[in-house]
Protein backbone atom coordinates (compact mmCIF):
# COMPACT_ATOMS: atom_id res chain seq x y z
CA UNK A 1 0.00 0.00 0.00
CA UNK A 2 1.28 3.43 -0.92
CA UNK A 3 1.72 6.11 1.70
CA UNK A 4 -0.61 9.14 1.50
CA UNK A 5 0.59 12.16 -0.43
CA UNK A 6 2.00 14.94 1.68
CA UNK A 7 0.06 18.15 1.88
CA UNK A 8 1.18 21.20 -0.06
CA UNK A 9 3.72 23.30 1.75
CA UNK A 10 2.10 26.53 0.61
CA UNK A 11 -1.69 26.77 0.68
CA UNK A 12 -1.76 29.93 -1.46
CA UNK A 13 -2.84 29.09 -5.01
CA UNK A 14 -0.54 30.12 -7.86
CA UNK A 15 -1.27 33.54 -9.33
CA UNK A 16 -3.47 33.69 -12.39
CA UNK A 17 -1.84 35.54 -15.22
CA UNK A 18 -3.74 38.60 -16.31
CA UNK A 19 -4.37 38.65 -20.03
CA UNK A 20 -4.04 42.03 -21.63
CA UNK A 21 -7.06 43.06 -23.69
CA UNK A 22 -6.32 43.86 -27.31
CA UNK A 23 -5.59 47.51 -28.04
CA UNK A 24 -8.08 49.50 -30.12
CA UNK A 25 -6.04 49.00 -33.30
CA UNK A 26 -6.24 45.21 -33.01
CA UNK A 27 -9.96 45.42 -32.25
CA UNK A 28 -10.40 47.55 -35.39
CA UNK A 29 -8.49 44.96 -37.38
CA UNK A 30 -10.80 42.23 -36.11
CA UNK A 31 -13.84 44.37 -36.87
CA UNK A 32 -12.55 45.05 -40.39
CA UNK A 33 -12.13 41.32 -41.02
CA UNK A 34 -15.69 40.68 -39.84
CA UNK A 35 -17.06 43.59 -41.91
CA UNK A 36 -15.20 42.20 -44.91
CA UNK A 37 -16.73 38.78 -44.33
CA UNK A 38 -20.21 40.36 -44.12
CA UNK A 39 -19.64 42.29 -47.37
CA UNK A 40 -18.43 39.09 -49.01
CA UNK A 41 -21.51 37.26 -47.76
CA UNK A 42 -23.65 39.99 -49.33
CA UNK A 43 -21.76 39.44 -52.61
CA UNK A 44 -22.55 35.73 -52.38
CA UNK A 45 -26.23 36.46 -51.76
CA UNK A 46 -26.38 38.76 -54.79
CA UNK A 47 -24.58 36.13 -56.89
CA UNK A 48 -27.11 33.52 -55.84
CA UNK A 49 -30.06 35.81 -56.56
CA UNK A 50 -28.63 36.66 -59.98
CA UNK A 51 -27.49 33.13 -60.78
CA UNK A 52 -29.60 32.78 -63.94
CA UNK A 53 -27.95 35.81 -65.52
CA UNK A 54 -24.51 34.58 -64.52
CA UNK A 55 -25.23 31.10 -65.87
CA UNK A 56 -26.45 32.55 -69.18
CA UNK A 57 -23.30 34.64 -69.53
CA UNK A 58 -21.09 31.67 -68.69
CA UNK A 59 -22.99 29.52 -71.20
CA UNK A 60 -22.36 32.14 -73.89
CA UNK A 61 -18.68 32.30 -72.99
CA UNK A 62 -18.36 28.50 -73.08
CA UNK A 63 -20.17 28.39 -76.45
CA UNK A 64 -17.70 30.95 -77.80
CA UNK A 65 -14.81 28.72 -76.74
CA UNK A 66 -16.26 25.49 -78.15
CA UNK A 67 -18.93 25.98 -80.79
CA UNK A 68 -19.34 22.21 -81.29
CA UNK A 69 -20.38 21.54 -77.67
CA UNK A 70 -23.96 20.47 -77.04
CA UNK A 71 -26.31 22.40 -74.76
CA UNK A 72 -26.01 19.95 -71.85
CA UNK A 73 -22.21 20.23 -71.90
CA UNK A 74 -22.42 24.06 -71.96
CA UNK A 75 -24.82 24.02 -69.02
CA UNK A 76 -22.46 21.73 -67.12
CA UNK A 77 -19.43 23.93 -67.77
CA UNK A 78 -21.36 27.06 -66.77
CA UNK A 79 -22.63 25.45 -63.57
CA UNK A 80 -19.16 24.23 -62.58
CA UNK A 81 -17.68 27.68 -63.20
CA UNK A 82 -20.40 29.49 -61.23
CA UNK A 83 -20.74 27.18 -58.25
CA UNK A 84 -17.02 26.44 -58.06
CA UNK A 85 -16.22 30.14 -57.96
CA UNK A 86 -18.86 30.85 -55.32
CA UNK A 87 -17.82 27.84 -53.22
CA UNK A 88 -14.16 28.88 -53.24
CA UNK A 89 -15.09 32.44 -52.31
CA UNK A 90 -17.38 31.22 -49.51
CA UNK A 91 -14.69 28.93 -48.05
CA UNK A 92 -12.16 31.77 -48.04
CA UNK A 93 -14.65 34.06 -46.27
CA UNK A 94 -15.51 31.46 -43.63
CA UNK A 95 -11.86 30.71 -42.86
CA UNK A 96 -11.09 34.43 -42.58
CA UNK A 97 -14.01 34.94 -40.20
CA UNK A 98 -12.93 31.96 -38.08
CA UNK A 99 -9.40 33.33 -37.74
CA UNK A 100 -10.63 36.58 -36.17
CA UNK A 101 -11.18 35.05 -32.73
CA UNK A 102 -7.61 33.71 -32.32
CA UNK A 103 -6.36 37.03 -33.67
CA UNK A 104 -8.18 38.93 -30.92
CA UNK A 105 -6.86 36.50 -28.31
CA UNK A 106 -3.28 37.37 -29.15
CA UNK A 107 -2.29 34.54 -31.44
CA UNK A 108 0.23 36.24 -33.67
CA UNK A 109 0.20 33.28 -36.04
CA UNK A 110 -3.37 34.23 -36.95
CA UNK A 111 -2.02 37.43 -38.52
CA UNK A 112 0.22 35.45 -40.82
CA UNK A 113 -2.55 32.98 -41.58
CA UNK A 114 -4.79 35.93 -42.49
CA UNK A 115 -2.03 37.26 -44.74
CA UNK A 116 -2.03 33.91 -46.53
CA UNK A 117 -5.82 34.04 -46.66
CA UNK A 118 -5.58 37.49 -48.26
CA UNK A 119 -3.56 35.93 -51.09
CA UNK A 120 -6.20 33.21 -51.50
CA UNK A 121 -8.90 35.84 -51.24
CA UNK A 122 -7.26 37.77 -54.07
CA UNK A 123 -7.36 34.68 -56.25
CA UNK A 124 -11.00 34.02 -55.38
CA UNK A 125 -11.96 37.64 -56.14
CA UNK A 126 -10.13 37.45 -59.47
CA UNK A 127 -12.24 34.39 -60.29
CA UNK A 128 -15.38 36.29 -59.30
CA UNK A 129 -14.35 39.18 -61.56
CA UNK A 130 -13.54 36.87 -64.48
CA UNK A 131 -16.50 34.50 -64.28
CA UNK A 132 -19.24 36.71 -62.87
CA UNK A 133 -18.34 40.10 -64.29
CA UNK A 134 -19.59 41.09 -67.71
CA UNK A 135 -16.91 43.68 -68.41
CA UNK A 136 -19.28 46.61 -68.48
CA UNK A 137 -19.01 49.77 -66.41
CA UNK A 138 -22.51 49.24 -65.01
CA UNK A 139 -23.02 48.42 -61.35
CA UNK A 140 -22.61 44.70 -60.78
CA UNK A 141 -23.35 43.97 -57.12
CA UNK A 142 -21.51 40.66 -56.90
CA UNK A 143 -18.33 41.87 -58.55
CA UNK A 144 -18.22 45.26 -56.87
CA UNK A 145 -18.99 43.90 -53.39
CA UNK A 146 -16.26 41.28 -53.84
CA UNK A 147 -13.85 44.08 -54.75
CA UNK A 148 -14.88 46.09 -51.68
CA UNK A 149 -14.42 43.00 -49.52
CA UNK A 150 -10.91 42.50 -50.87
CA UNK A 151 -10.05 46.15 -50.20
CA UNK A 152 -11.34 45.91 -46.61
CA UNK A 153 -9.35 42.70 -46.07
CA UNK A 154 -6.18 44.32 -47.43
CA UNK A 155 -6.69 47.30 -45.11
CA UNK A 156 -7.14 44.92 -42.17
CA UNK A 157 -3.87 43.15 -43.01
CA UNK A 158 -2.00 46.44 -43.30
CA UNK A 159 -3.34 47.72 -39.98
CA UNK A 160 -2.57 44.40 -38.33
CA UNK A 161 1.08 44.72 -39.32
CA UNK A 162 1.57 48.20 -37.85
CA UNK A 163 4.04 48.50 -34.93
CA UNK A 164 1.44 48.96 -32.13
CA UNK A 165 -0.34 45.77 -33.17
CA UNK A 166 2.95 43.91 -33.55
CA UNK A 167 4.01 45.04 -30.09
CA UNK A 168 0.78 43.73 -28.55
CA UNK A 169 1.06 40.40 -30.33
CA UNK A 170 4.66 40.04 -29.17
CA UNK A 171 3.71 40.86 -25.56
CA UNK A 172 0.50 38.81 -25.57
CA UNK A 173 2.27 35.50 -26.18
CA UNK A 174 1.69 33.01 -23.39
CA UNK A 175 4.66 31.89 -21.38
CA UNK A 176 6.22 35.32 -20.89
Amino acid sequence: MRPPRPEMSNAVPPPALKTAPPPPLVRYVGALWLIGAAVGAAALVFAYLDRDTHLAGLRDTAAGLDAAADAARLDQVAAIALWGTLALYAVVLVVEALLVRPLLRGAGAARWALLLMLALNTGAVVLVFVFLGDGSADFQPTVHLAGVQLAVAALAVLLGLLPPASRWFRDARPGR
